[in-house]
């Protein structure tokens, strides 16, 4: 089953209140606490993912049950991985184009 999380985007300055995921090298807003659903990253100067199609634009994501399941056959420019302890993303480029993101809580 998949359902709407939120619409990630690339911001060019920290904003308050951003969370700092380590291990990504990016700072990430609460979709939650935002009217329209956006995720806001701000991604530093050495992420791991400063040269992926995540940190250059939009996303869209997803809730999926089994991350693993739901991505195989296709291409992840990122994961699947753990962002933080109960948290798993992958990310990749649908049959349309889209960037798309699925998560596992």
């Amino acid at each position: 089953m998949k359902k709407f999380a939120h619409f990630g985007a690339v911001v060019h300055e920290k904003m308050d209140g951003m969370n700092y995921l380590a291990s990504l090298g990016v700072w990430v807003s609460d979709p939650a606490n935002d009217p329209n659903t956006i995720e806001y990253l701000y991604f530093d100067e050495n992420s791991p993912m400063k040269e992926t199609p995540v940190a250059k634009g939009g996303h869209i994501a997803f809730l999926v049950d089994n991350i693993d399941e739901q991505v195989q056959g296709k291409n992840c420019c990122w994961g699947p991985m753990d962002a933080v302890p109960g948290v798993r993303i992958a990310f990749f480029t649908d049959e349309f184009g889209t960037l798309t993101e699925y998560c596992q809580c």
